[in-house]
């Protein structure tokens, strides 16, 4: 556990020299999901075998068992294709070019709108890439 932690932390502080270009730290995850957590002010520690990254009101917790890699990006939806979960919140919807398209009162408002294709789905708290079919 501890050559693991202080793997970590080398990564972390090696990663953390590029991080003055990329806005945003991507976690992916085993199952091939991503977490993404904006650089600005980002804290991040360890305890029982869980890695909380927490910037602003941001924070994600991960298994350290589960985490495949971490990288920096500029984008914050890098590769991950999910859910947007909340359907209380007004949704603003992008092309992947990041033309913006509208906005919808739940993501299931904007799904039924939508022609098939993928489209960048951004929540107050939330986004997320969408594919619909």
């Amino acid at each position: 556990m501890k050559k693991l932690f202080v793997c970590m932390m080398l990564l972390t502080g090696t990663l953390a020299a590029q991080a003055y270009d990329y806005p945003y730290l991507t976690f992916q995850i085993s199952d091939g999901t991503t977490k993404t957590v904006s650089v600005e002010s980002l804290v991040i520690t360890f305890n029982n075998g869980q890695m909380v990254a927490t910037s602003g009101t941001d924070s994600q917790t991960i298994s350290l068992s589960q985490l495949s890699k971490m990288f920096f990006s500029v984008s914050s939806d890098a590769t991950a294709i999910s859910e947007v979960t909340t359907e209380s919140d007004a949704i603003e919807v992008f092309s992947i070019s990041g033309h913006s398209l509208g906005r919808y009162t739940s993501s299931s408002e904007a799904k039924n709108a939508l022609k098939s294709g993928v489209y960048i789905f951004k929540s107050k708290n939330n986004s997320a890439k969408i594919a619909i079919k």
